[in-house]
């Protein structure tokens, strides 16, 4: 369970590519770029149809083997402000947390205003990264990432990935919901 104070996490671009590179270890440049994108955007484009959304939610929950989860946080920060999560739904399940229960916590959350300048930061700030060879992955092989458009699908070498974003962890609700399941303390 992480312990959680709106105002205690900062973390750095770095660090949080360091967490994911740990869980997955296989991941593709292209797959850095979904990360820092997310944590920009947030989750937003599966929002908007919220039927769609929850339909393939609870397709994905059936799918999940809790027998098989990760020993890791459920909640993982990719925000250097410690504002948006991935949630990791097999995780969840192992703890047993109830699938209406946080189903209807990630159909509440407030919708996150990112925007493009601030993706474009970001990933600046990643590449900048690369150069000094702090993280990974060349800034050669990210350079190329950049150009393409949109947010890529995860790539082959990922691994298993069934997560949902959390827009704003900050918000009073949403925070006080997932410590209401033992997600947060």
């Amino acid at each position: 369970m992480r312990t959680w104070e709106g105002s205690s996490i900062h973390l750095s671009w770095p660090t949080i590519i360091a967490e994911e590179h740990r869980r997955h270890p296989g991941m593709a440049p292209s797959d850095l770029y979904k990360l820092v994108a997310q944590a920009c955007l947030g989750g937003n484009h599966l929002l908007r149809d919220r039927e769609s959304f929850r339909v393939a939610f609870l397709e994905e929950w059936d799918r999940t083997d809790p027998s098989g989860a990760l020993r890791s946080d459920p909640v993982q920060v990719i925000h250097p402000a410690g504002s948006v999560a991935r949630l990791h739904l097999h995780a969840c399940r192992s703890l047993g947390v109830s699938e209406a229960a946080l189903l209807e916590i990630l159909l509440e959350q407030p919708l996150r205003e990112g925007r493009p300048e601030a993706l474009a930061w970001a990933w600046a700030s990643v590449l900048h990264s690369a150069r000094r060879e702090e993280i990974p992955f060349d800034a050669r092989s990210l350079s190329c990432v950049e150009a393409a458009v949109g947010v890529p699908h995860h790539s082959t070498t990922y691994g298993a990935a069934s997560y949902r974003i959390i827009n704003n962890l900050r918000h009073p609700s949403t925070r006080q919901a997932l410590a209401r399941l033992g997600l947060l303390a």
